[in-house]
């Protein structure tokens, strides 16, 4: 079951949602991780999808349950609904998995991973209120959700980040804590996605919790006087164009990326090299 636990930052998770255009590929999961992170965040896609019309129906389904109107289980159905009309039926030996278009499985991971991500980049938005930042200038990467089989390579992956991106301004996981500056390179390298913002992994339960001034001068993330700056990007700015010119800006990248093409058929199709199975 879908289910999520804490308020939803409005105004900031429908404007990440909504300032996805539609991405119809025929790659898979380990080509959509060789884009850019600035691109994947700007589209809407899923692994092997081609359909438009299956990604809009993704689409809707996401902003109908970011903005209340519907809960996760009727955007299933409805993404359920739309593939039995076009009479897609499973690749035999892949029933009930995640190659399974119609899988609950998969669509539950895409449901989520979509809603998750807006919500993370509009809490993310949120904090970089200077007031915010002055008064919270670090944050903690902590458990916000149970789950069966919790990952135990957390704090591995932590000092992992943290030795790429340099030490200063983070503490070292063996402390138990696992704790670092707004804005810092940490997050988006701890990320598998590149986002400083969660969920930080597919399925993860993990999440951030601020930390207040005094706790990060304490931990020996800051001192008294200094001031994290906010941070913005292209991808704030790209929030304000139309669905239009999104979609226009997203292929003329995608384009210049050397990934891979265009087809005449509008879906984007990865370099057969580069290419997963």
């Amino acid at each position: 079951m879908i289910q999520f636990t804490r308020p939803q930052p409005f105004a900031e998770a429908l404007a990440a949602s909504r300032g996805r255009a539609l991405l119809p590929t025929s790659g898979g999961t380990a080509d959509l991780q060789r884009l850019d992170p600035g691109l994947r965040a700007r589209a809407r896609f899923a692994a092997r999808v081609r359909s438009a019309e299956h990604l809009s129906v993704l689409d809707k389904g996401v902003d109908d349950v970011l903005t209340g109107k519907i809960d996760p289980a009727t955007a299933r159905l409805r993404l359920k609904q739309f593939l039995a009309r076009t009479g897609y039926q499973p690749k035999p030996g892949t029933e009930g998995g995640l190659k399974d278009f119609s899988s609950r499985k998969r669509i539950d991971l895409q449901l989520r991973i979509n809603v998750r991500q807006a919500q993370g980049y509009g809490w993310d938005e949120q904090g970089q209120d200077p007031a915010l930042l002055d008064a919270f200038p670090a944050q903690e990467f902590v458990r916000v959700e149970a789950r069966r089989n919790p990952r135990t390579d957390w704090p591995d992956r932590w000092n992992a980040a943290r030795a790429q991106v340099g030490a200063a301004g983070t503490t070292d996981a063996g402390t138990g804590r696992m704790a670092a500056l707004k804005n810092h390179p940490i997050w988006p390298a701890l990320s598998i996605f590149g986002h400083p913002w969660e969920p930080f992994d597919w399925g993860s339960g993990m999440g951030l919790e601020d930390v207040p001034r005094r706790e990060a001068m304490a931990l020996g993330l800051i001192d008294r006087d200094t001031r994290i700056q906010p941070r913005r990007s292209d991808f704030n700015a790209g929030l304000q164009a139309s669905p239009d010119v999104a979609s226009a800006r997203l292929r003329e990248e995608l384009e210049k990326s050397g990934v891979g093409r265009f087809g005449p058929d509008g879906v984007f199709h990865f370099n057969p090299e580069a290419s997963d199975a």
